[in-house]
């Protein structure tokens, strides 16, 4: 990325800090707010949904409800198919690009741990110049838990997860964190309300984009 103009011995040394550290992300409802867009596809197949009922299926870990009955495999398949059509037709939430940017600058691990599709994900961030800022994008293909996804990034990347936060807009991401001592920020623009999210156990809570920066500054800084 080249020498930062006017950077500082302090600066640098913060670079070398962060390289042990990092920030994970999730997609659906932190980077892009598509949680509109999930639920009318979902709907398309499940006409007596409502959006109380699509909550609920992210209060735990989205897929242990095909284990449950709640939809099966084909409903799946239909619904990235519908999404990776659609998903490009949004746009990032405003502000979190140059958060993004800023954490990449700032010398930390950048990473993506979602339920939904690499390539979707990969086509969304290609469209907008944000593929490159991330290290990892680990999506439904890689494992359909997302406590098994941050166990193989931490193994990876030879991280505790002291050292790292999770950024994520649903109840069940705060959970599975919460399982491998992830320190959580949940936003407040996606499926479930900030004050539920905060209920539930997220450390902290950004009402916009920038606050992700206050909010990985505290968290991080508790080590």
């Amino acid at each position: 990325m080249g020498k930062v103009r006017g950077s500082s011995p302090l600066g640098s040394t913060n670079l070398i800090m962060n390289k042990n550290k990092i920030i994970i992300f999730d997609f659906d409802g932190v980077i892009v707010d598509s949680c509109q867009l999930s639920f009318e596809i979902n709907k398309q197949s499940m006409v007596n949904m409502e959006y109380t009922d699509f909550q609920r299926w992210s209060e735990g870990n989205v897929y242990s409800l095909m284990d449950k009955g709640s939809f099966d495999s084909s409903h799946v398949e239909f619904y990235f198919e519908q999404y990776s059509q659609k998903i490009k037709s949004l746009i990032p939430v405003e502000g979190m690009d140059k958060v993004i940017k800023k954490f990449k600058r700032d010398g930390y691990i950048l990473a993506i741990v979602s339920s939904s599709d690499e390539d979707s994900i990969n086509g969304f961030l290609k469209k907008y110049e944000l593929t490159g800022y991330f290290d990892e994008i680990l999506g439904r293909k890689a494992h359909f838990s997302k406590v098994e996804k941050f166990k193989s990034i931490f193994k990876k990347y030879k991280i505790k997860s002291n050292d790292a936060v999770m950024i994520t807009d649903s109840i069940g991401d705060v959970k599975e964190a919460v399982e491998v001592k992830i320190k959580t920020i949940g936003v407040s623009w996606g499926i479930h309300e900030a004050d539920r999210l905060k209920e539930n156990g997220a450390d902290f809570i950004a009402e916009k984009s920038e606050d992700i920066l206050v909010g990985v500054k505290k968290l991080l800084s508790l080590n």
